[in-house]
């Protein structure tokens, strides 16, 4: 099973370096809703429900590695706009960390589906918010890309709940 579209990914390219797009990336990439939470919430539902639900733990499993290779996309992309790509957000020049706390430890199958799904609804409309304020088309055909790639994990959420949860 595939757990992206089957369209290629962007090249990674920028304009060139610019700390304002790096920090919207960041968001993206280490903020609370971002690709490293999105990585690790999937982890941890998919390790807590691999043994009741074995069909959901696979699915999760296939939808957090195309998340980590979200994240690495917006890893170098950040880099190349000039930034580390540490985990962290940078608001009001003043660094936030990236905090487990932003995760869900619920193993209830139908609540932790329902933060999945809602957090990939999340993801896209942070993505589509980030898009407005960056005037680099590279950076912005990434994240459209990306943004195919979150739908698609929401149809195959909402199938999982329809299937076990209703």
């Amino acid at each position: 099973m595939y757990y992206n579209i089957d369209l290629p990914y962007p090249p990674i390219k920028v304009k060139g370096e610019n700390s304002k797009f790096a920090d919207l990336i960041l968001l993206n990439y280490a903020g609370s809703v971002s690709e490293l939470s999105a990585v690790t919430q999937y982890v941890y539902h998919e390790i807590a429900l691999k043994y009741k639900f074995e069909e959901v733990s696979e699915t999760i499993q296939g939808i957090s590695g195309i998340e980590m290779h979200h994240m690495q996309m917006l890893g170098e992309l950040i880099v190349k706009l000039g930034k580390n790509p540490g985990y962290w957000i940078c608001k009001h020049k003043k660094i936030n960390l990236w905090t487990p706390e932003f995760l869900s430890y619920n193993t209830n199958l139908k609540k932790a589906l329902i933060v999945d799904i809602t957090g990939e609804k999340e993801a896209i409309a942070q993505y589509r918010r980030t898009t407005k304020q960056i005037d680099d088309q590279y950076i912005v055909d990434i994240i459209d890309r990306i943004i195919l790639d979150e739908e698609y994990h929401i149809k195959l959420l909402t199938e999982l709940y329809d299937k076990y949860v209703k």
